[in-house]
């Protein structure tokens, strides 16, 4: 099937935990409507149509997706031949607020591939010289599932305060990867809490979340419940 373009796939590398990083040219009005991060797109690929969190920066002009190879779409991301035609739609959702968070300590929490919404998080964070005062709540199974994680290693290099949540099982494994992060059993909704109770996440913080719809209910619930403590936004 023969897409009407308006962008390009132009770029891909793996990005590891059976990942990759997608790089999809666009330009004008599609480029302009990048405005926040937590923002999304729909890309037709000709072969079927996905959802993806966009992953690079802020109104740059290639738009970066981190793709797992499931479902039609990103399947297609994963094979097409580079400079292939793509359709996408402007950006949806409002994405994150980061102005909000001046001043302000900030959480990222994700799972899994989610962590494309932290990537242009903290880059204007480190930029901002907020580094110290940003807090990256990430949950996976195993440490070796962490995508990107020379990004998070130098994240984490420039300031940034980093805990895996990770299955019982699994915290003693693969220690060469992130070793500077914290490493806590469990998801990371209650790692959260728990962080926000001891003070290691201190009271009047921002928090921005993104992953699977039931931690998300629990991280509103969290803070409708604690709105005196922190601020909760989900909407992604």
């Amino acid at each position: 099937m023969v897409v009407q373009s308006n962008a390009t796939l132009a770029a891909r590398r793996d990005a590891g935990a059976d990942m990759l990083l997608v790089g999809i040219e666009v330009a004008g009005e599609l480029a302009d409507g990048y405005v926040a991060p937590g923002q999304y797109v729909e890309v037709d690929t000709g072969r079927g149509k996905g959802y993806f969190v966009l992953a690079g920066g802020v109104g740059e002009s290639r738009w970066e997706l981190l793709v797992r190879n499931a479902g039609d779409a990103a399947d297609a991301l994963h094979l097409l031949p580079l400079g292939s035609a793509l359709r996408v739609s402007m950006p949806l959702g409002h994405g994150f607020p980061l102005s909000n968070a001046r001043g302000r300590p900030l959480v990222v929490a994700v799972v899994g591939s989610a962590l494309a919404v932290a990537r242009p998080v903290m880059r204007f964070r480190i930029e901002s010289g907020d580094a110290r005062t940003t807090h990256l709540f990430m949950g996976v199974r195993a440490a070796r599932d962490v995508p990107l994680s020379d990004e998070v290693s130098a994240w984490r290099e420039a300031g940034v305060n980093e805990v895996l949540c990770l299955s019982r099982t699994e915290l003693d494994h693969d220690r060469a990867v992130l070793p500077g992060a914290i490493r806590a059993e469990g998801y990371v909704q209650q790692e959260l809490e728990r962080a926000i109770d001891t003070l290691r996440v201190p009271a009047g913080a921002l928090v921005v979340a993104a992953g699977p719809e039931a931690m998300l209910a629990e991280l509103r619930s969290f803070g409708a419940a604690r709105h005196r403590e922190i601020e909760v936004i989900t909407n992604v």
